[in-house]
């Protein structure tokens, strides 16, 4: 007996990831959910723009699980906790990384799969920059994921470039 290939759909960059894998052992029309983010890169964004333990990177991701749920059941999928699923093999690896923990996906199938993952990539985007920088325009296109860390790139060096202006600015009056 021949078993059939496990389908997924990716989107990885240096900044952020969303894995969406075929998971048989879950159960027929099964996905396992996985994302994460990467806190390093999106530090040049989000410095000083939120409090003690109130990263907007990582309660963007926090949050994306309830939208990613909530986006799921409106398209007639059923989102739960996974148990005793190891998702380390779908998240890249390195320093800065914030995974969340997956989700399996039930009564899915690949177009809803496909919508779910540019949704989950925009919303996250959408999330953090709406503190991090609020008048950036979020791209109307789905950009692909050389394009979306091009874009945060974008982003990130003027942020950057601000920021130690104003620190600079800051030392130099007080010094």
């Amino acid at each position: 007996m021949q078993s059939a290939p496990i389908r997924s759909f990716e989107y990885k960059n240096a900044f952020l990831y969303v894995v969406i894998r075929e998971e048989p052992e879950l159960g027929p029309d099964s996905w396992l959910y996985c994302c994460g983010i990467n806190l390093s890169r999106f530090c040049r964004l989000s410095w000083r723009k939120g409090g003690i333990c109130s990263n907007p990177a990582v309660r963007g991701i926090q949050l994306l699980r309830t939208h990613v749920a909530a986006f799921a059941a409106k398209q007639g999928m059923i989102a739960a906790k996974t148990k005793d699923i190891d998702a380390a093999s779908l998240a890249p690896h390195g320093h800065g990384w914030y995974h969340q923990d997956p989700l399996c996906l039930k009564q899915a199938t690949p177009e809803r799969i496909r919508e779910l993952l540019k949704f989950s990539v925009m919303d996250l985007v959408r999330t953090v920059l709406v503190v991090c920088v609020p008048d950036a325009r979020i791209p109307t296109v789905f950009p692909d994921a050389a394009e979306m860390q091009k874009y945060l790139e974008s982003l990130s060096i003027t942020e950057e470039r601000e920021r130690v202006m104003a620190y600079e600015r800051e030392n130099l009056t007080n010094a």
